[in-house]
């Protein structure tokens, strides 16, 4: 990655959607439609953009382990508006991109961490966290 931890490069990208593909993470139908530089370029880390940089490295850190659930949630919340013009306020909509996130990262904590490590339940519990953050404090970056 370069610029810090909040952007990737196209090369990046295309690397975090064939393991995306692989592990069949959960994605919008439309999410394969994109390009990688279109891809690379709505990832901003963890966070919003209203986030303060500082926290949303942060949070960007303790998602390292999920930076591929990340990456699908930006996407969600950058195109959404493009594949879904007519109902992308629909808040089912957004519970379903913050549902993708904290499953994918979940499943991504279990996945990547040994299961007697003490890392992979908080891990999990970060997961779940972040789903419940977005849920709560992601609306209204979800319809702007």
């Amino acid at each position: 990655m370069y610029k810090g931890l909040l952007k990737i490069t196209p090369a990046e990208a295309h690397v975090m959607c064939d393991r995306i593909k692989r592990l069949r993470l959960q994605r919008p139908e439309w999410f394969d439609l994109l390009s990688y530089e279109e891809l690379a370029s709505c990832y901003n880390g963890a966070g919003s953009d209203d986030t303060p940089k500082p926290l949303r490295k942060v949070f960007t850190r303790l998602l390292a382990f999920a930076q591929e659930a990340i990456l699908i949630h930006d996407a969600e919340y950058q195109y959404i508006k493009r594949f879904c013009p007519l109902d992308y306020m629909d808040r089912n909509k957004f519970l379903d991109a913050n549902r993708h996130l904290g499953e994918n990262a979940e499943f991504l904590a279990k996945k990547r961490t040994a299961f007697f490590s003490p890392l992979r339940y908080w891990r999990i519990l970060v997961a779940r966290d972040a789903r419940a953050i977005v849920d709560e404090w992601g609306y209204s970056a979800w319809i702007e």
